[in-house]
């Protein structure tokens, strides 16, 4: 039978004053549910429990080869948390004699066991967090005492409180080992090991003193808990299960046409875009509140490792800030320009790094998009560099200005023969050139390349020559949602007019907007990459290639084509296929750790001054891996790296080449 052991009544009355305090401190939190509505939901219930079970409990993120010291840290942390929790839980129940049939008793062996390899865990957990804090803290980990960011006992406070609490734990049960000596005290091993340090007498005399002090101490950390960075141990896993995975990364739509011909909208009045804390919706506040100030997302954005003025981790806990200070979710202090500087936000280059090592699924880049379209719809206020773009884009349907009808000048001048849609009317596939492959020098080359390789391949293509428009990318994630939305309706009603069946790009930017974010505007498109396509040519025999072994190649994952949309194997494949098998050097950053060229989120149409270039902190990272050739699968990309090469006076030593243009080289025959 489970043993019932007495709690004094008087602990009820503090328990319950307690429970009251905790939830007057939950407080802050539902201020979360004045946000706006959230379309980016799971749509399975199932889905959820997946992810509570990958990225909840077993902390799938948590680990990473880059942090393994936190990864470890914090598991002992974790676990321990897990283990103790339940085993307060019974301790709870069967105390009041509830489901005691089905309960374990305090001494069962099993249940004694892990109870203490629980509170070691912790311990160690926390051991090991303060000496990281204390004697070996990273550079971008904050380190507040008692105070900071509006938690309660900061940084180290909460950490020497839960060992306090965790001490007073194990001195607890030894006092009820060495008072009581239960039949089965052996197997709480640690506590048992600790009873023996003081006689039976003594453990009787001072177990009610103990017993109190962890008690009190108990009720303390749950009252308080709200308060403090420990929260995030209940918000993450509300974050997770309503995090959906297909979507992080993927923009808003705005339908800013629809609200502007809206005939009750107030105009004049409308805020476009996040301007304050309740702009934001519910989960983007979520996301906000269970960030646990890793600050993995700050330690490996490229902004911030070049010293731009850019903190993932600060953007989003100065949300949660305002959030907490907000009355009911009734602020309308402005965000942007009081805790977050436009500088700050224009710094991102979209890269993705910070979602990709982010351990609780925050969904960064749209919260800082979200805040970049109020700057530039409601406030007028871009990018100094960026507004000629933009107007540009607006007026000639591409970010470099030059007019729609010199849109092919590039295959006249190379007298180059290409198919149109306008006179073709059908073809299997659409080559979307892109405004680089139109109009840049340098990534003409690629195109041009790529004409060479469909008529060797005897492919059925075609191009839309001066109906083809930017499809958007870089004017809506610098907040110019109008923009962007003209270009995608725009497009979308020139694809209605052909017939095709895919369509394939070199610029991964291309890609990602025509396969996932034109579908918000009713466009569902297959899109292939060329480097994808270019495998395919390969494998199915349609293109047979001469390897000459000429040289090895480092190649630079793109941040667009390799973490948004898990591209990695086929651009390897073409590079051992036209250049050999062991032809690759890999760079230290690659694969979902590339680092970034510094040319996305529009960052290719401004500069921040502050801080080295983006682009030759990568390229200086190739050239040290000794190869002959830097590869490429992105017309930006392209641009930076061949940059910085002329920059760093490397051109005698290093080639900066596209897939298409290594593939084209190694064509058995030329046409």
């Amino acid at each position: 039978m489970t043993e019932m052991h007495h709690i004094p009544t008087v602990f009820y009355i503090f328990a319950l004053v307690t429970i009251l305090y905790t939830i007057y401190n939950f407080r802050r939190f539902f201020g979360i549910f004045s946000g706006k509505p959230e379309s980016k939901l799971p749509k399975s219930f199932l889905t959820q429990l997946n992810h509570l079970f990958r990225y909840g409990l077993l902390q799938r993120k948590v680990f990473s080869n880059r942090f393994t010291y936190a990864g470890v840290m914090h598991f002992f942390l974790a676990w321990g948390f897990f283990i103790l929790l339940f085993a307060t839980t019974v301790d709870f129940l069967t105390a009041r004699g509830i489901l005691t049939k089905f309960l374990p008793a305090l001494d069962t062996p099993w249940f004694a066991f892990i109870n203490d390899l629980g509170g070691l865990m912790l311990i160690l957990g926390l051991i090991l967090a303060i000496f990281r804090r204390t004697s070996q803290k990273p550079e971008k980990l904050p380190n507040s005492s008692l105070s900071g960011r509006g938690n309660l006992l900061g940084d180290m406070g909460i950490l020497i409180f839960l060992l306090l609490l965790a001490v007073g734990g194990f001195l607890s049960e030894a006092a009820r080992l060495g008072a009581d000596q239960p039949q089965f005290a052996a197997f709480s091993w640690i506590g048992y090991t600790l009873s023996k340090a003081l006689s039976s007498e003594t453990w009787i005399a001072i177990k009610p003193v103990i017993w109190w002090f962890h008690a009190i101490t108990s009720l303390l950390f749950i009252a308080v808990f709200p308060m403090t960075k420990m929260f995030h141990a209940f918000v993450v896993f509300l974050n997770i299960a309503f995090t959906d995975q297909g979507k992080r990364g993927l923009l808003r739509p705005m339908h800013v046409s629809d609200l502007l011909s809206d005939p009750d909208a107030d105009i004049e009045n409308i805020s476009l875009g996040v301007g304050n804390v309740m702009d934001f919706t519910w989960k983007q506040l979520l996301d906000s509140a269970s960030c646990t100030e890793c600050a993995r997302c700050t330690t490996l954005c490229p902004a911030a490792q070049t010293g731009k003025p850019l903190s993932p981790m600060k953007i989003i806990t100065d949300i949660r800030s305002a959030l907490y200070n907000t009355d009911n979710g009734k602020s309308n202090d402005k965000l942007i320009g009081k805790l977050i500087t436009e500088t700050e936000l224009w710094s991102c280059t979209t890269c993705g790094a910070c979602m990709e090592i982010c351990p609780v699924l925050i969904d960064h880049i749209p919260t800082f998009i979200d805040m970049r379209r109020h700057l530039v719809l409601s406030e007028g206020t871009p990018p100094e560099m960026a507004g000629e773009s933009l107007e540009k884009t607006a007026q000639n349907g591409n970010p470099w200005g030059f007019p729609k009808s010199k849109r092919l000048k590039w295959a006249e001048d190379a007298g180059l023969d290409i198919p149109v849609f306008a006179e073709k009317k059908s073809a299997d596939v659409l080559y979307w050139v892109g405004c680089a492959g139109s109009y840049d020098p340098r990534n003409q080359e690629v195109s041009k390349a790529m004409i060479n390789i469909f008529k060797n391949a005897g492919i059925d293509f075609a191009v839309l020559g001066t109906e083809e428009s930017c499809t958007g990318d870089s004017a809506r994630r610098m907040g110019e949602e109008y923009i962007f939305e003209t270009m995608a309706l725009q497009n979308i009603e020139i694809f209605k007019k052909y017939s095709f069946n895919k369509i394939v790009t070199q610029c991964p930017h291309c890609y990602h907007t025509l396969t996932h974010e034109y579908q918000d505007f009713g466009a569902n498109l297959e899109v292939v990459h060329h480097s994808e396509f270019l495998n395919e040519l390969i494998n199915t025999g349609k293109i047979s290639l001469e390897n000459n072994d000429e040289g090895s190649v480092t190649y630079h994952d793109a941040c667009y084509l390799g973490r948004h949309n898990q591209i990695f194997d086929a651009p390897r494949s073409v590079i051992k296929k036209s250049r050999g098998r062991d032809s690759i050097i890999e760079m230290p950053r690659n694969l979902q750790n590339s680092f970034c060229c510094g040319a996305g989120g529009g960052n290719m149409w401004h500069e921040i001054n502050e801080g080295d270039r983006i682009n030759i902190n990568r390229f200086d990272e190739a050239i040290q891996t000794n190869a002959a050739t830097i590869a490429t699968a992105c017309s930006f990309c392209l641009i930076m790296m061949d940059d910085a090469m002329k920059v760093q006076g490397k051109e005698q030593d290093v080639e900066v080449l596209d897939l298409a243009e290594l593939v084209n080289s190694r064509l058995k025959i030329q046409i």
